[in-house]
Formats: structure tokens, sequence, C-alpha cells
């Protein structure tokens, strides 16, 4: 098992590796200091993605290589927004994903 750390100041590695997986610590929209960034739905989904971007490429992998993602939203009415940002990073099909509404941290409205 390999586990990266975060650059953020809290208490979760960035990502963990076991057994062939890589499972990634749920992301927002913040800064590399750990501070939110707001924005619309569409603004926070691409800040998300970007950061998960990155982390993937730390750890040697990618977007092709996803097979799911689970999705807070604040509310069911950002369903469709988020849909549009979503759909514009992944080029070689979904992942399978799960939806659920939450309150979430930092009253964000996206916690991929």
């Amino acid at each position: 098992m390999k586990k990266y750390s975060s650059k953020m100041p809290f208490p979760f590695s960035r990502a963990v590796e076991a057994n062939g997986f890589l499972f990634l610590s749920g992301q927002l929209s913040m800064n590399e200091a750990g501070e939110p960034v707001r924005g619309s739905v569409e603004e926070q989904t691409c800040l998300i993605l970007q950061n998960i971007e990155a982390t993937l490429k730390a750890c040697g992998s990618s977007f092709e290589k996803i097979v799911r993602i689970t999705v807070w939203l604040s509310d069911m009415a950002h369903f469709q927004a988020f849909n549009n940002a979503n759909r514009t990073h992944f080029s070689d099909g979904f992942p399978a994903r799960t939806t659920v509404v939450s309150r979430l941290a930092f009253e964000l409205d996206v916690e991929i």
C-alpha cells in the first residue's frame, strides 16, 4: 500500500494505492492552501476535475482509468450544471457514477 500525502491542511491522504487500485479522497473546489474557491457549479466542478487530474498524474494515472466516481451536490437543482461541466472532462466515455445530495464543507456546492 502506498499513501500520497496531501498539501491541504487537513488530516487525510491525497490518494491511497492498494492492490492495483487508486482511491482518491473527496475533492472540493479549493486552492492549494485549502481555501474554498466559490463560483458557479460549473466553475467549481472544473476546478475539482483539474485538481483530480493533477492528483491522478502525480500518482501515475489518468482520467481514462477512472472506474467509478461519487458526486455530492448541495442541491439536486445543480444536477444539470454539474453534468455539463463533467461531460467536458471525460472524452473516452464516462465512469460509473452515484450522485447524492448533502450539505458540504465550507458551504460549497460540489464534491467529487
